[in-house]
């Protein structure tokens, strides 16, 4: 265990010294294309325009399953960069989303192919996820198998549903006059707060998934005013609402329309959708990895939900059925508090390559 455990610190640390913001993936991309070749298993490059390609490793169209997770991270002012250790845990941009997750599956194929032991399963570095999502948008297109794990940090709980959101940008109108002169004036910072109030009041955020939990929204940008001694004129806000599993997008896009196109001077564009989904706690791979997982540390699993979009999101709609799963806090990714614990990436290897074990039994 300690072995495996000091081989994660030296390989995550290496990961995550590499920078790799979503648009600027060559240099770990070439990493992994040169470790991959070191294991003697086919690897495709498979491009993705404007976002360089994904690694496609061991690919077989008899395959069941498939390993996936991103390589990219979010920029880098988001976090500490570079990386530091502290005892066995790593701290720093992208240690925990998703370069743990990229670890593990590196681990997986190496140590299966070193101890000679099969690897049913198709395994996709994919580019973007913290963008657009490219990536996953381009490997959906083809033929995949019909079940998936997408490495995503969940605190080692297995993930069957997953939030989507709707995302707007939002331009509020004011009018202009001297800053000792307020009556003349219309605060435009003060008409988007009295906008957010409103927003905050639809019905629809309210709501309550039992895996993925309560609605709601955040507002992701407010940006107004110049300081100087005048009122301001313009407010802009990006304010991304969450959409849970059996809610309707068309219909939260349709309520919050509504509230804006009701007050006056105020413009939008729908910058992003994402759509929510949730599959069976009777599907085979929800079965499979949670004998897995307690063939691997010998106690049952957690159910939960996805509050965040991830890449299973497009797999979903391709007809794959996806669990997203990992280690690591979710909470203080994007954050100057990112960190993954090695205790954690060791437990979720072993209920991966456990699971491999398992879809080996039962091809």
């Amino acid at each position: 265990m300690d072995n495996l455990k000091n081989r994660f610190k030296e390989l995550i640390f290496t990961l995550a010294s590499i920078p790799s913001p979503s648009g600027e993936e060559r240099a770990i991309l070439e990493y992994l294309s040169g470790r991959l070749a070191q294991t003697g298993l086919p690897v495709r490059k498979q491009d993705v325009p404007d976002r360089f390609y994904n690694l496609i490793v061991n690919e077989d169209e008899r395959h069941q399953l498939l390993i996936t997770t991103h390589v990219d991270t979010v920029p880098p002012w988001l976090g500490i960069f570079p990386p530091r250790i502290r005892g066995d845990v790593l701290e720093g941009l992208g240690v925990c989303d998703a370069k743990a997750g990229v670890a593990i599956m590196l681990m997986l194929l190496e140590e299966r192919v070193r101890q000679g032991k099969p690897i049913p399963a198709t395994f996709a570095f994919v580019v973007d996820e913290e963008r657009e999502g490219q990536g996953s948008a381009i490997l959906a297109r083809e033929k995949l198998p019909p079940y998936a794990v997408v490495l995503e940090p969940t605190d080692l709980k297995i993930a069957i549903a997953e939030g989507g959101s709707v995302e707007f940008e939002i331009r509020v109108r004011g009018k202009a006059a001297h800053g000792s002169c307020i009556p003349q004036g219309e605060n435009a910072i003060e008409r988007a707060i009295e906008l957010v109030t409103k927003l905050k009041r639809l019905p629809f955020l309210y709501s309550e998934h039992p895996l993925v939990g309560p609605g709601g929204l955040n507002v992701e940008r407010f940006s107004g005013g110049d300081g100087e001694l005048r009122v301001p004129d313009l407010c802009i806000l990006e304010i991304d609402f969450r959409v849970l599993p059996g809610q309707d997008t068309e219909e939260v896009i349709a309520e919050v329309k509504k509230v804006l196109e009701e007050t006056p001077d105020v413009h939008y564009v729908v910058k992003d959708v994402s759509e929510p989904f949730a599959i069976s706690s009777d599907s085979p791979i929800v079965q499979k990895i949670c004998r897995a997982y307690q063939k691997a540390l010998g106690e049952e699993p957690e159910l939960s939900g996805m509050p965040s979009w991830t890449d299973a999101a497009h797999l979903y709609a391709a007809g794959v059925e996806p669990v997203v799963f990992g280690p690591g806090d979710l909470a203080k990714c994007h954050t100057p508090e990112e960190e993954i614990d090695l205790s954690d990436v060791v437990e979720a290897f072993s209920v991966l390559d456990a699971l491999l074990d398992v879809m080996a039994e039962s091809s």
